[in-house]
């Protein structure tokens, strides 16, 4: 996992330093760093982010042109193209017998990715295009062939004794290729079937969105829920590693803003890497079967905090509880369609577990209940008549 977290690293710092000095968006935070640590843990990542990239481009260009989306909407619709469209075309291949062309679920989850560049590409003029383009791929093969040193026999005994294996794992491509795999049980990153994993994904979209339509408040995270709740069904470990890094991740992210004066993709970048650094002692010790639900924890913990930074103060508290409420109905509903880890979520301590989730859910529809009675006709009207003469 170390090799995993420093190729991110630094690729979130190379794009701090590319948007301070010259504006390129890097094809996105987290884009370029996250491609090389999945073209590096399975080689057929790479035709599928470039499919998926490319078909998301299409599909905007064509949606931009002929409905009236806009907006994150763009970017959901952008997110579930780059996600459909390989799983059909790779899904298809390999239905019909072509060998090697097997997705893992690992890499399509990875999928939202080229989404989110295709969105990102979509916003440049065509100059400006090129050039995040041309940038982007020489810092992806910078940091591809950093790992490929970094993946070696040599250090294995070392990374072995420090951190669990991500791509030094037994089902790591880079691992298997260069003779340096750490044999690991074969625990799964999820345990569920594509479609649905893509459907959950998409419910997540939807309810988020659904309630910024409704309320025009932000839940932590467009896609974070559902997959939290797939994560801690393989670890339950994973809900108060979340919590607690959230807390302490963003607590450091107001003080450096306070301080510094960051914000924007800057501030989400420091977010990431704290919350990416943090992560390494604790995958030395915390009760967390996978390597990887630690590192995407991680991911996911850097964005939520950041997310919760830039959401205006009165808005938090009931995000944070219509969350909780969505992640213990998302945690609950795919308890009776997936198999979870030994260690997962309502496995074990079951009526205690169970108890903390309906109390999330009793918050979040108290929440949601308010929330609409604020809403209803005569209390609008009552509050713009109250603004009028105030």
């Amino acid at each position: 996992m170390i090799i995993a977290v420093t190729l991110t690293v630094l690729g979130l710092l190379l794009g701090i330093g590319l948007v301070q000095s010259y504006g390129l968006r890097l094809s996105g935070v987290l884009v370029v760093p996250l491609f090389a640590v999945y073209v590096l843990y399975d080689f057929l990542a790479l035709p599928v982010f470039v499919l998926g990239t490319a078909a998301a481009y299409v599909g905007l260009t064509v949606l931009q042109q002929r409905t009236l989306l806009f907006g994150r909407q763009l970017l959901l619709a952008s997110v579930a193209i780059s996600m459909a469209v390989p799983l059909a075309v790779f899904g298809g291949l390999a239905a019909v017998g072509v060998p090697g062309l097997a997705l893992s679920s690992f890499t399509f989850v990875g999928s939202i990715l080229p989404g989110v560049a295709a969105y990102n590409y979509h916003q440049l003029d065509s100059e400006r295009r090129r050039e995040d383009v041309l940038v982007s791929g020489g810092a992806l093969i910078g940091l591809v062939a950093l790992g490929v040193s970094l993946v070696n026999i040599t250090l294995t005994p070392t990374v072995r004794e420090l951190t669990p294996p991500l791509l030094y794992a037994s089902g790591s491509d880079i691992a298997v290729a260069r003779g340096a795999e750490i044999t690991t049980d074969p625990n799964l990153f999820i345990d569920a079937s594509f479609g649905l994993i893509l459907a959950v994904l998409l419910c997540g979209m939807l309810v988020s969105e659904g309630v910024y339509g409704r309320w025009g408040i932000r839940l932590n995270g467009i896609i974070a829920l559902p997959l939290l709740a797939l994560f801690a069904l393989q670890s339950a470990a994973i809900v108060p590693l979340y919590i607690g890094g959230i807390a302490i991740v963003y607590a450091l992210l107001t003080l450096v803003h306070r301080t510094t004066l960051l914000y924007g993709r800057v501030l989400l970048s420091t977010g990431l890497v704290i919350s990416l650094l943090g992560a390494v002692p604790v995958a030395m010790v915390a009760p967390v079967d996978s390597a990887m639900h630690v590192f995407f924890t991680a991911i996911l913990i850097g964005i939520g905090a950041y997310n919760l930074h830039r959401m205006p103060q009165k808005h938090r508290w009931t995000s944070i509880r219509l969350s909780a409420g969505a992640f213990a109905i998302f945690a609950i509903a795919l308890r009776t369609t997936v198999a979870p880890g030994p260690n997962g979520l309502l496995v074990t301590h079951v009526p205690l577990q169970m108890s903390v989730l309906v109390v999330a859910i009793v918050a979040g529809g108290l929440t949601a209940l308010r929330l609409e009675w604020l809403r209803s006709p005569d209390r609008v009207q009552q509050s713009m008549f109250r603004s009028r003469h105030t």
